[in-house]
């Protein structure tokens, strides 16, 4: 029976591996575009054999989903320090918040929002933004009073809220593709307006 002590430096030397494949395949993105990448090349850089690469990720597309994931629970982790000490009770201070931690995670944001990407960092930042939304409009706050019925409303919420969710990840695409030439304040004062339409 494997023991503790012997199972950790597996554990460490797992993660380890892991984090050389997700690099080096980024390496590889900041150089050509992903369609164009190999496993091969992936194998090379990271200086793992094929049967090393696939131990972890069945294919490039899996691969390309943990660094999203990773993506988007370093973004959340960022909510979580905006959020501490502030006492955030309306939908559009809350989803003002989200998008400030965001956008200071920019290399982290373009991951999740780029067309290529599989969608499952967008998935779980979706996740997330609900469970906050449908908190603020249960709270029975002046914003979210008749918007929703208890934690989450019904369906029309929902679809509701997931067009403004992707209002929004729209809005900071093109804050990312602007390369400056969109002011940060812009962003968040086009999301606090269009939040505060639809909560209010």
């Amino acid at each position: 029976m494997e023991t503790t002590r012997a199972k950790a430096p597996f554990d460490r030397r797992v993660r380890r591996t892991r984090a050389a494949i997700k690099q080096s395949y980024l390496s590889l993105c900041s150089r050509k575009p992903s369609g164009q990448i190999t496993v091969k090349e992936v194998m090379s850089l990271a200086n793992v054999n094929r049967a090393t690469f696939y131990a972890h990720f069945a294919n490039l597309e899996e691969l390309t989903a943990a660094i999203e994931v990773d993506a988007a629970e370093h973004i959340e982790a960022r909510c979580e320090e905006e959020f501490a000490g502030k006492d955030l009770r309306s939908a559009a201070d809350i989803a003002c918040a989200v998008c400030a931690a965001a956008m200071g995670e920019p290399d982290e944001l373009r991951r999740v929002v780029s067309h290529g990407s599989t969608g499952r960092g967008r998935d779980l930042l979706r996740e997330k933004a609900w469970s906050r939304w449908s908190a603020a409009l249960g709270d029975g706050n002046s914003e979210g009073e008749g918007a929703g019925e208890g934690e989450g409303g019904g369906a029309s919420d929902e679809l509701a809220f997931d067009l403004l969710f992707d209002g929004c990840l729209g809005v900071i695409a093109e804050w990312l593709d602007a390369e400056g030439r969109i002011d940060d304040e812009q962003v968040k004062a086009t999301i606090r307006a269009a939040v505060q339409k639809l909560a209010g």
